[in-house]
């Protein structure tokens, strides 16, 4: 689930890429791109509590760029950095 792609979930189910966003687009209102990101996002805050793991090895392991696309996606989705997420977790 990490690093799948579109592409990927097409050819898995025999389907043309553009064909399933479009249908889970339809069924689900949500694009790909947003239901990926959430699930990233969901397995990150997993990994960030329950591993020793650093953020660097998380942000690779999720399929992300890089370290710094991780970190803008994390505090856009939950108001602050992966840093300050875990201390308010420890606590």
């Amino acid at each position: 689930m990490d690093t799948v792609t579109l592409v990927d979930l097409g050819a898995h189910f025999s389907y043309h890429p553009t064909y399933v966003s479009n249908l889970l687009k339809k069924e689900t209102g949500r694009t790909f791109t947003s239901i990926l990101r959430e699930l990233r996002m969901t397995r990150a805050t997993a990994l960030l509590t329950g591993t020793t793991l650093s953020i660097e090895e998380i942000a690779a392991m999720l399929g992300f760029a890089s370290s710094s696309n991780f970190y803008k996606a994390f505090k856009e989705e939950y108001g602050m950095t992966p840093r300050e997420w875990m201390a308010r977790k420890r606590f």
